[in-house]
């Protein structure tokens, strides 16, 4: 049945208590995301929903999602001022900005080239610890260590700018390094290195790690509490598949207004910086919605 606009029937959300369960309940991860500077700007809510989810029309259920009154409620965005406020403007939603994400990695096995390949090394071999580097300012970070230098190697502009991946036409920003090389872009655009290089870089008051395997392994549980995995027989006795649907979200268009990227306004983030996200997965099974929000602030 369609609403007075034509539109078909909105989806009805439902907010779910917060996870009892996973990286996102657990202290120990949650003392990380501290000492990382990922706490204070972000939130992570689940809601359920009641009509069936369609892939083919994501944008529908994005709209629906943070138009409903669950998604107005319990949704909020960073403002300049760095004040939580609501993460809508004011009218009706629109339509909201959003690009699928690629979700399929399955096993951790998506790092071993970072391990085994890298020139100049970003882990030390046999061990894993960081390799460390003089330090400089890439995107507004101080960068000490090679992982580091890794994830901000690439480069982008424009509106569909995107740090994680890769463009053949960048400057190479590394020197003499392979690091443009370890990674194809689609292996950078999965959601599970996403979560990692959010991770690694963390927020402006971040205290970095030493060991590579503090983030991978977070990275892994964060991962796991986000994503739904589930067996695929096509991929023998023992494969797995991810079910879920990630996208990411950019912004708004409210009747009467266009939410922009930049700072301040009704911006979806506080200003522009790689470690901007709100992620939407979708768990058609369950039918869950969790987003995951985080806008960075300079600490200066």
């Amino acid at each position: 049945m369609a609403d007075d606009d034509g539109r078909e029937e909105p989806n009805s959300f439902v907010k779910l208590p917060d996870p009892s369960a996973g990286a996102f309940a657990d202290p120990g991860f949650r003392a990380q995301l501290q000492k990382w500077d990922l706490a204070r700007n972000s939130r992570m809510c689940r809601f359920r929903y009641t009509r069936p989810f369609h892939r083919r029309s994501p944008g529908a259920f994005l709209r629906d999602l943070f138009d409903s009154d669950a998604g107005r409620a319990h949704l909020r965005r960073v403002n300049a001022e760095g004040e939580w406020v609501a993460i809508l403007p004011e009218g009706k939603c629109e339509e909201v900005r959003h690009r699928i994400v690629p979700c399929a990695a399955t096993s951790m096995t998506h790092f071993d080239r970072l391990y085994e390949a890298a020139r100049p090394p970003i882990v030390r071999e046999g061990t894993q610890l960081l390799m460390k580097r003089v330090d400089e300012v890439m995107d507004g970070f101080t960068v000490t260590d090679r992982l580091r230098e890794f994830i901000l190697t690439a480069n982008g502009d424009g509106e569909d700018y995107d740090p994680y991946a890769i463009d053949d036409d960048d400057d190479d920003r590394s020197g003499e390094s392979n690091y443009g090389e370890l990674m194809t872009t689609e292996q950078r655009d999965e959601f599970l290195f996403r979560v990692f290089a959010h991770l690694a870089l963390g927020g402006s008051m971040c205290q970095y790690e030493e060991r590579m395997d503090a983030y991978t392994e977070a990275a892994k549980r964060a991962y796991k509490s986000l994503v739904v995995a589930r067996r695929d027989r096509a991929s023998g006795e023992d494969g797995v598949a991810v079910a879920s649907d990630v996208y990411r979200v950019d912004g708004f268009i409210a009747a009467g207004r266009e939410d922009d990227d930049t700072a301040g306004g009704d911006s979806l983030f506080p200003g522009r910086s790689v470690q901007n996200f709100c992620y939407v997965v979708v768990d058609p099974r369950k039918r869950h919605a969790t987003v995951w929000y985080h806008a960075y602030r300079p600490y200066w």
